[in-house]
């Protein structure tokens, strides 16, 4: 039986392959969860890809059963699985980590290995870590094993609540400069200056995943002004996953004039999936839209994925009529 979808992911559920659909329901059964549908890239214009949060653990990662399964060099995703009309694909989203990928038939042995336990090697008791330190219990808890990884989950925060103006600057150091998602969602729990400050740092010259998890976690961090000075430079040039993708999740609720613009200017100078997707967020913004990716102008937005520079104007002169927009005042804004 196949699992609830979302709402707002049915329609290009609804496009995969019986053989994709099955792995996707394997997936969500077994914990997965979609983080996103797109257009274009690898799928041709008239296909979707259904992007899964976590890497498949329900079958090989190889190819097999009418699946082709791909290793991937992109950096907007890690492997991808088509079927023979590579129309439809379902993909892995790169690990929200340090960049190295596991294999996952190793970790899923290894884990096997220290849990079954056997008469020589007994199951390790569990650590009584009641007396230990706040700092030494979140220090441990900061090793991230094979369920954190697979799971999403973070460091044990509770631990701060009872954490006193030493132990939090103790811990402040364990984590700054933060090296991934968990990191700084600790430096936000901790909210005090120290960690503000990591954090206001960390959104200048961070990653694009701890700048993506600034944003997310402590939106608050910077200024409207620097808000928007980060947000540019990710509009203007960041790769799809982590950085943009976050950053197009905030234009929903900030959107000034100057975010508006490079949505605009982005729709001729980005490439076509992007340009897509900035075409569905400004019918968004502008309420021409019911959602940031309306599938009912789906073949607007779609016209933008091309690298012919005549169509993607005409592309542009239809959104704008549709925005009810004079097209050349747009390009006169957008150019100054």
């Amino acid at each position: 039986m196949s699992l609830p979808i979302p709402e707002r992911f049915r329609e290009a559920v609804g496009l995969l392959s019986p053989g994709l659909r099955s792995l996707l329901d394997a997936e969500l059964a077994a914990g997965n969860r979609i983080k996103r549908v797109q257009p274009g890239d690898p799928a041709p214009s008239d296909g979707v890809c259904v992007m899964l949060a976590k890497p498949v653990s329900t079958r090989a990662r190889a190819s097999g059963d009418v699946l082709t399964f791909w290793l991937e060099s992109s950096s907007e995703y890690k492997a991808s699985f088509t079927d023979q009309d590579a129309r439809t694909f379902i993909l892995e989203a790169p690990l929200e980590s340090d960049g190295a990928y596991p294999d996952m038939d190793e970790i899923r042995e290894e884990t096997n290995r220290g849990s079954a336990g056997s008469v020589d090697s007994p199951p390790r008791a569990p650590i009584d870590m009641s007396n230990w330190s706040i700092v030494d219990q979140f220090r441990a808890g900061m090793r991230v094993d094979y369920e954190m990884w697979h799971d999403g989950v973070g460091y044990k925060l509770e631990l701060l609540n009872g954490a006193t103006d030493i132990e939090k600057a103790a811990i402040l150091k364990m984590l700054a400069p933060p090296n991934g998602w968990r990191d700084v969602e600790a430096l936000a729990a901790l909210d005090f200056d120290g960690a503000r400050a990591a954090l206001r740092k960390a959104l200048q010259s961070g990653n694009a995943e701890v700048r993506a998890a600034v944003r997310s976690h402590a939106p608050s961090i910077a200024s409207d002004t620097e808000r928007s000075e980060t947000m540019l430079r990710a509009l203007n040039h960041g790769p799809f996953l982590h950085d943009l993708s976050s950053v197009l999740d905030q234009v929903v609720d900030f959107h000034p004039p100057e975010i508006v613009n490079a949505l605009f200017r982005g729709l001729l100078a980005r490439t076509g999936d992007i340009a897509t997707n900035y075409a569905a967020m400004l019918a968004f913004v502008h309420g021409k839209a019911d959602s940031t990716f309306d599938w009912n102008l789906r073949p607007l937005f779609l016209k933008f994925n091309t690298d012919d520079g005549a169509e993607r104007t005409q592309a542009f002169h239809e959104l704008c009529a549709l925005l009810e927009l004079s097209s050349a005042e747009v390009m006169t804004r957008i150019k100054d």
